[in-house]
């Protein structure tokens, strides 16, 4: 069998909607999985609004040592630490973009997108990358429950070949391990501790209620791949780490690293 039929092996007993997109940057080798399939992102659009924040402090219009006040009554649900400290805290913009990517912080994530010009202004650079599908939803989509974004894994993959060095030491250190870097040599702390891995990874997770997520970029000393994983309605959540999303998106990046690394 082909990868893609070997990798669609392994999502066969899989409930619910599934995507898989990953392309080797080394060889153009592709995987496709309904990988033009719309579906929710969750946290992982969280990339989209990295990779615009950095393209605004590259180019001078976003200072990344500006700050901005913890308003009071901002304490939007779900993951991150900021809505349990007192308002009033000040934080820099590059304090935002740590927050929200390597715990996921929800208000982090709402500060510093108000700072960059907003949904629209996020979806302006995914279009203008040509990554079609990729978008926030609006602030009272959001607001209504319906998610933070959509993509298909295609252009959620493909995403990751824009990132900076700014954005890629942010990813790398990103917590959440549960799903693509869960089998293979990596740790959010080694770059702090200079302990080189044979393979870094660096990749955004979404989790929420039936959904699970994973996107990122691997790269080893012979080789580079784009991936994203895309796993919903699923029964209930899917974060915990033995849950049949973060399981599978773990077994798939397995296979990636074997066939590729």
């Amino acid at each position: 069998m082909d990868l893609t039929s070997e990798i669609a092996d392994l999502a066969g007993p899989q409930l619910g909607r599934i995507g898989v997109y990953a392309r080797n940057l080394t060889t153009g080798a592709v995987v496709d999985i309904a990988a033009d399939r719309v579906l929710p992102t969750e946290s992982a659009a969280k990339v989209f609004l990295l990779i615009t924040y950095c393209e605004q402090v590259s180019a001078g219009i976003c200072d990344p040592d500006r700050t901005v006040v913890l308003p009071p009554d901002f304490a939007l649900a779900g993951t991150g630490v900021l809505r349990y400290l007192r308002p009033g805290i000040e934080l820099s913009l590059e304090d935002l973009a740590w927050l929200m990517v390597i715990v996921s912080d929800n208000v982090a994530t709402a500060l510093l997108l108000l700072e960059i010009g907003g949904p629209d202004r996020v979806n302006e650079t995914t279009a203008r990358l040509g990554l079609d599908t990729a978008r926030l939803r609006s602030f009272d989509e959001m607001a209504a429950g319906k998610g933070f974004g959509v993509s298909s894994p295609r252009h959620l993959a493909e995403a990751y070949v824009h990132l900076d060095e700014r954005a890629r030491e942010k990813l790398a250190r990103q917590q959440d391990v549960s799903g693509l870097s869960r089998g293979v040599d990596h740790t959010p702390f080694s770059a702090d501790f200079d302990t080189p891995l044979p393979v870094r990874v660096f990749n955004k997770t979404g989790t929420g209620i039936g959904t699970f997520v994973d996107a990122g970029l691997f790269e080893t000393t012979d080789s580079r791949w784009v991936v994203a994983a895309m796993v919903t309605d699923q029964d209930g959540f899917t974060n915990s780490p033995d849950d049949p999303g973060p399981v599978l998106v773990g077994r798939i990046a397995l296979h990636l690293h074997r066939a590729w690394a």
